[in-house]
């Protein structure tokens, strides 16, 4: 998996690329904590270019999540189809934020601010 970073303001934008399985996981996971502990507080996944999620992907983005401060926040964007039914089944889409497009997330953090 390819990961891009983009920062606009105090917000880190991380584009996926490709599958996060097995084998990415750990490397994407030790990428967030990673950010996490120099102190970004904002991030915002960019999944729009993500093709595969498995459940190490999922398990992944759960620690990512309660990696953060109570002061932080992880938004999810741009889900495909794959993605978003394994949120609904799996049942992050409801404790998890998601906004559609990178833009609706940096004004979400922008307001929170």
């Amino acid at each position: 998996m390819e990961t891009l970073e983009e920062n606009v303001g105090d917000i880190k934008i991380l584009h996926l690329r490709g599958r996060l399985d097995l084998a990415a996981a750990p490397a994407f996971e030790s990428r967030v904590k990673l950010l996490i502990s120099s102190g970004e507080k904002k991030i915002v996944l960019d999944c729009r270019d993500l093709k595969y999620v498995s459940s190490s992907g999922i398990g992944a983005f759960v620690t990512c999540a309660k990696g953060l401060s109570p002061q932080g926040k992880l938004i999810f964007v741009a889900l495909n189809q794959h993605v978003a039914s394994l949120f609904e089944l799996t049942g992050l889409s409801r404790v998890l934020t998601i906004c559609k497009t990178k833009e609706d997330a940096v004004t979400r953090l922008s307001v929170n601010a």
